[in-house]
């Protein structure tokens, strides 16, 4: 096709003159850039570091005796609970009491209390199993009452810990000083790892919780801490995106803008910004899938075997660590034995075309390699991943190991087994509802969001809801349906990514339309990438068809953009104004955001 070298199409031809599969000088500049750009909007307010670390635990009848330094009336008490759910008595100097039992959703968040009492002294007694805090802190009128230990009770010496940390009390409790929705469960656990606990969360497999809780050895048990290792994954999501686009379409624009649309995706953000698993999941899902494309987009018979032996273990590598971190990950197994077997088989009607000698040299060199990928695949996709698996169990091998005198190898198996069996009727018998549950049918629309946080004074909101990019999901699930009609219809050349695309919309969405148990939105959460490599390459094809709608996909990345930016504080927890609150959820085309606050 002769190339129209007016000024209109300068910049689509400065694009079309570097196609390359590698990433160029260019490719680099708008990656790091957009990279970064989306690091900083994703760690903006992530969470505090100022948060209270040293722990008070005590057993009933221990206690200590607070001074006020003066006679005070407070109103309000401020809890942050710890691993437990004891019960505290407050006695004032009159012998005034109120009592306070730890819930397991108050841990590791300003859990506020409506108590009044007025004295100088409280003594702080455990009346009911064990109780532990981080911090206690005392208010009157909104105000933050400074106060002292006078004495302890028994030799609990940790007793010290419950007022020690009062500079960490933050203006308001919120998302920012807190867990909120499912930490209490994937952030909790992780703690508990760390400090061979008995795990509270078992109902998805350890490795996230394990990720989780590398954040928090590093910047400790603190907000910033449980999700910061989440938040760098969807960082790194981004450059994956990018070079898996740049794979498939070898141009530096399309790559771009599948980058950029995944960057400015707002399940993306708020999914990845909170300490559960799925971001993991999702993760190791997407690096499977490159590299079994980077398998099967090489020549069966012709690309060195060393080569695609690499990018198959490293695919098995991924999908061992995709398992281990949430289940999900076997539904995108499945998917890869899909692909594998969909090459191995036109590689197997190749080798069959012809009857010289060429071919039978084919076809003996078809069924050499077969035996070779099989037993590659063996080692790569069962035991490596079983291995990844049953590693992923070390915290509770060890947490077993500690409560008997002898653990071995067969006690280590019966403890995963067990895991397994009650993960699987954990799973298949739950009966629960929700206000968030919604439909798989529903999901490529955002019909409902699902509700992570809300905070109102009258005047300002602050909310978090995980639901899609409009501009994105709406117009990837229509465009994902035109490109396989397209494909089913002949309309488009073969090419060996249509596997990659179709399978991994199938293998991540399918299940969920076979299950009964309550789901919610994010549940299509390792869907979307897919739909939207599938959209973008849709795109790429019609703009090779007719260059004058060059400009589409740009127009598309400014309308995610956009769309970003006017759900960013419903997505964020960022305060805003009720009017503008009611806006997005009574105005904007998007997804149930609000809950009725507005």
């Amino acid at each position: 096709m002769k190339r129209d070298t007016s000024s209109k199409y300068e910049i689509l031809s400065l694009f079309e003159k570097g196609q390359s599969e590698r990433l160029l000088k260019l490719d680099r500049i708008l990656l790091t850039a957009l990279t970064l750009l989306y690091a900083l909007i994703a760690l903006l307010n992530l969470g505090t570091l100022s948060f209270p670390t040293t722990v008070y635990r005590g057993e009933v009848g221990d206690g200590l005796t607070l001074d006020f330094g003066q006679v005070v009336t407070f109103d309000t008490v401020w809890f942050n609970g710890n691993v437990a759910q004891g019960t505290l008595r407050l006695e004032g100097d009159d012998g005034t009491e109120e009592t306070y039992t730890e819930d397991q959703g108050d841990m590791f968040k300003w859990h506020e209390v409506d108590m009044s009492l007025t004295t100088r002294y409280l003594r702080v007694t455990v009346e009911d199993r064990e109780a532990a805090f981080n911090e206690i802190a005392f208010f009157s009128e909104g105000e933050l009452l400074p106060v002292t230990v006078l004495e302890v009770f028994g030799d609990n010496q940790s007793t010290l810990n419950l007022v020690d940390e009062q500079d960490t009390v933050p203006e308001a409790p919120s998302y920012f000083n807190g867990m909120i929705f499912d930490e209490i469960y994937h952030g909790r656990t992780a703690y508990e790892n760390i400090h061979n606990m008995s795990v509270y969360e078992w109902t998805h497999p350890p490795l996230g919780k394990l990720i989780i809780a590398l954040g928090i050895l590093i910047f400790g048990m603190k907000p910033f801490g449980w999700r910061i290792m989440g938040a760098l994954f969807g960082v790194a999501m981004v450059p994956l995106m990018y070079v898996f686009a740049k794979r498939i379409l070898k141009r530096t624009d399309f790559a771009f803008v599948t980058a950029g649309l995944w960057a400015f995706d707002c399940m993306h953000f708020t999914q990845t910004r909170i300490a559960t698993i799925d971001v993991y999941g999702v993760f190791f899902i997407l690096l499977m899938f490159f590299f079994m494309y980077e398998y099967v987009r090489r020549d069966y018979f012709t690309a060195p075997r060393r080569e695609k032996l690499k990018y198959l273990a490293l695919s098995g590598v991924a999908f061992g660590l995709g398992c281990s971190s949430k289940w999900i990950g076997c539904y995108a197994g499945a998917g890869l034995a899909v692909v594998l077997f969909y090459h191995l088989l036109c590689a197997l009607f190749e080798a069959y075309k012809g009857h010289d000698e060429g071919a039978k040299g084919k076809r003996a060199y078809f069924w050499k390699e077969l035996w070779i990928t099989a037993l590659w695949c063996c080692l790569w996709f069962l035991l490596v991943p079983g291995a990844i698996y049953f590693a992923s169990y070390f915290p509770y091998y060890r947490y077993e190991a500690s409560l008997r005198e002898s653990y071995g190898l067969g006690d280590m198996w019966r403890t995963l087994l067990k895991n397994q069996k009650d993960m699987y009727s954990y799973h298949s018998k739950l009966t629960a509802t929700h206000m968030c549950q919604s439909t798989w049918y529903q999901w490529p629309f955002t019909f409902k969001s699902v509700w992570f946080y809300v905070s109102g004074d009258g005047e300002r909101i602050s909310n978090i809801a995980s639901t899609g990019n409009p501009a994105v999901w709406w117009i990837s699930a229509v465009g994902a349906v035109c490109l396989f009609l397209e494909w089913v219809l002949g309309k488009v050349k073969k090419n060996p990514v249509h596997p990659i695309l179709f399978v991994g919309v199938a293998a991540n969405y399918g299940p969920w339309v076979l299950v009964t148990r309550c789901v919610f939105l994010y549940h299509f959460f390792a869907t979307v990438p897919f739909l939207l490599l599938s959209t973008v390459y849709l795109l790429f094809l019609a703009e090779r068809e007719n260059r004058k709608i060059h400009w589409l996909k740009w127009a598309w990345l400014a309308l995610a953009v956009i769309y970003f930016i006017l759900l960013y504080p419903a997505i964020s927890g960022l305060p805003t104004g009720y009017g503008y609150a009611g806006f997005l959820e009574n105005v904007l085309p998007a997804s149930i955001l609000y809950y009725g606050w507005v």
